[in-house]
């Protein structure tokens, strides 16, 4: 078997000669980085200028721009289980570029419709909703497809990688959404995302991956029984239980607070849409620095240490007050940005080493109904409690679920380990 070869497994095994310079000086991996890369910025660009749509050009209630956020990630609920059937029994790589291209085109046509004057809130909602939609097949088709394209030795490198990318696209990406919905309006921001989508499909292209192990339509099991059995590998693993237990009761309550930060900083700190971006953008700086960080220490109590210790800091969010509320914002998110990219590197890396390949789409699939379903629930409470008790006490109200979730990890296994463990390869044959 030569170095570039699958395993029987399905993940490609570890590399004999490394070229200088890791995995970016990698053909595969530095296409697959440099589309994912600038997708994160134009999704980034969008997480601004689609609220800002809303609030600036619709002028719509923070119940129907917690909605907005809601409609992105409805589609978990609703779809996700089939979702990483499909993506198993589907070639991964034409998954990506199919959800891609609808995605860029779903996109394209909100400044379309603006610049027509017929756009309406229900249309941002449907839009929001399909682009959620394609969502679905690029989170876990791409997750499925990672450890098939690095080997388990670079799986750590190359999702520390991707989130440092994708951190540094959350610093870049609003203040750029900022600058540009307020000097040619928050529609052309969507425009950007649309052709990074595109330019995502074009890197795809390009890969030249070994062909991907797919089980024969024989020997296929039916929708409900694949189902299961994604659900059931996760119910025997007490550490993947915790670890979904904690990312969406966090989840919930972030995307709470995410839902209506346009709003907060707009109506209620009184920003413009240049300085909502700028300190959007500055806040995800932590994100960017701790992802460097989170390959130095082990996985386990990295975790743990990035879960429990960067919480508390969700409370300075929505302190408000002159001048002083938009820095406690920004400083706040930037910690609680900072643990929780540390936290998914570890949780991704884990997921791909120790789930075996037959079964990943659907085991992350299932894990990400617990974690992104709770998205939406998170998002229309939190349009609810701001509409009912006002933003700031909405914004207290989730901060104050977010800080005492991670104590939760302290009962479990996790607080005695250095390391996850990984799955060994014999174990991951169908």
């Amino acid at each position: 078997m030569n170095a570039d070869a699958v395993a029987a497994d399905g993940r490609k095994p570890a590399s004999r000669h490394r070229p200088v310079g890791g995995l970016l000086r990698t053909r595969n991996f530095g296409l697959l980085w440099v589309g994912e890369s600038t997708s994160a910025v134009g999704s980034s660009i969008t997480s601004v200028a689609l609220p800002l749509v809303a609030v600036s050009t619709l002028q719509a209630s923070p119940a129907m721009v917690a909605m907005l956020t809601a409609s992105t990630w409805l589609p978990w609920l609703l779809i996700g289980l089939p979702a990483g059937v499909w993506v198993d029994r589907w070639p991964r790589r034409r998954t990506l570029l199919v959800a891609n291209l609808v995605s860029a085109a779903v996109l394209l046509l909100i400044p379309i419709a603006a610049w027509t004057n017929v756009l309406t809130m229900p249309m941002l909602l449907v839009a929001a909703l399909l682009a959620g939609t394609a969502g679905i097949f690029l989170n876990v088709a791409f997750n499925a497809f990672l450890p098939h394209l690095v080997s388990r030795e670079d799986l750590m490198e190359g999702n520390s990688k991707l989130q440092t990318s994708s951190s540094v696209a959350r610093v870049v990406g609003p203040g750029l959404g900022g600058l540009v919905a307020q000097a040619a309006g928050a529609v052309n921001g969507i425009v950007i995302d649309s052709f990074t989508f595109l330019v995502s499909a074009a890197c795809l292209l390009g890969l030249r991956p070994e062909p991907e192990p797919r089980p024969s339509p024989g020997d296929r099991p039916g929708m409900l029984r694949q189902i299961a059995d994604g659900i059931r590998f996760i119910l025997r693993g007490r550490l993947l239980q915790a670890m979904l237990v904690v990312a969406a009761v966090t989840n919930f309550a972030m995307l709470g607070i995410t839902a209506l930060r346009v709003v907060f900083l707009v109506r209620t700190e009184g920003a413009g849409p240049g300085t909502v971006g700028f300190v959007i953008g500055a806040a995800s700086l932590g994100a960017a620095l701790a992802s460097g960080a989170s390959r130095r220490f082990g996985s386990a109590r990295t975790y743990l240490v990035a879960n429990a210790a960067t919480a508390p800091f969700v409370l300075l969010l929505p302190v408000g007050g002159d001048g002083l509320g938009l820095t406690l914002f920004a400083v706040g998110s930037f910690v609680v940005l900072a643990g929780s990219t540390m936290a998914n590197v570890m949780t991704m890396t884990f997921r791909g080493n120790f789930v075996p390949a037959h079964l990943l789409g659907r085991v992350t699939a299932a894990s990400r109904i617990f974690v992104f379903g709770s998205i939406p629930l998170g998002a229309a409470t939190g349009g609810f409690l701001a509409s009912a008790f006002g933003t700031r006490a909405a914004m207290w109200a989730l901060a104050v679920l977010y800080v005492i979730t991670p104590v939760s990890l302290l009962a479990t296994s996790v607080r005695t380990l250095r390391d996850f463990p990984a799955q060994a390869a014999q174990d991951a044959a169908p």
